[in-house]
């Protein structure tokens, strides 16, 4: 099959690539954090994603916050290259968060169709880039909304216990709701803004259009807002349960320090009226 060439201003040419009807992107999110020094690159540098040598016959980006995304690359050679990323992981997750896209070459017209396929006017390496990095966008979103659900389902049965006019006996598994909920969107605000506009932007304006279309395609602004939304909401909820056992602890205080008075005093005055 005849490589796909590039236009000039695209960039490097994607010799490697073939021209099918479709290629598949899979974007997976490996760990908190990936160790790039090192690593084998591919083309001129990129603003943010490191575009690299090692993807068989497709192309490669890694990200320093923890994810990879191969373009035209096949299962082997996947496979090949998430094992030659681990040890570079910073906490790795137990199983990669994957999201998968079908991209088509179309040099008459650019962005998502009506069946979820993207078409792009080349295969150039910023276009491909682009691609890549809101993937990986997406892949960190579907990270965070199940970290988050988790932290839901745990807050259920607190709420539940609430509308039985009913406290939990213990906030320790509360507070451990709530840190993992703040944990999972502060370490991933901490690595990349989903809802900013990538670097790649800076360099390469014309492709606004396309970024405008892709994020619109995932929801990746409106899925950032609903994770803050759910966030707040369970601040809230754990707010108000925590205060509700304070305010118990506070009331068996005060009875236990009367209690503790009121023998004190049965002590002191047994002696002079016990006869």
């Amino acid at each position: 099959m005849q490589a796909v060439p590039t236009s000039v201003r695209g960039g490097t040419r994607m010799d490697r690539i073939p021209a099918p009807r479709a290629l598949t992107a899979r974007a997976l999110l490996l760990g908190e954090r990936l160790d790039h020094r090192g690593l084998g690159r591919r083309g001129p540098p990129l603003a943010g994603p490191i575009p690299l040598e090692e993807a068989g016959r497709g192309q490669a980006f890694a990200f320093r916050w923890g994810a990879v995304v191969l373009i035209g690359a096949g299962e082997e050679d996947a496979a090949s290259l998430v094992a030659t990323l681990r040890p570079r992981l910073l906490e790795p997750l137990p199983q990669p968060v994957e999201e998968r896209a079908q991209l088509c070459l179309d040099p008459a017209e650019e962005g998502p169709d009506a069946m979820g396929v993207i078409r792009l006017r080349d295969l150039s390496l910023p276009r491909l880039a682009l691609v890549a990095e809101m993937l990986a966008r997406s892949a960190l979103l579907s990270h965070q909304e199940t970290a988050l659900a988790r932290s839901l389902d745990r807050l259920e049965p607190v709420v539940a216990r609430l509308r039985r006019g009913r406290l939990a006996a213990s906030p320790a598994g509360l507070l451990r709701s709530i840190g993992e909920s703040l944990a999972a969107r502060a370490h991933a605000a901490a690595r990349v803004d989903t809802a900013a506009s990538p670097e790649l932007l800076w360099d390469h304006p014309e492709l606004s259009d396309l970024h405008a279309q892709l994020a619109a395609e995932w929801e990746l602004k409106e899925r950032s807002e609903a994770l803050e939304r759910k966030l707040a909401m369970i601040r809230e909820t754990s707010e108000t349960v925590l205060s509700l056992i304070e305010a118990r602890r506070s009331r068996a205080l005060e009875v236990a320090v009367v209690l503790f008075i009121a023998a004190e005093l049965a002590t002191t005055l047994y002696p002079l009226f016990g006869n």
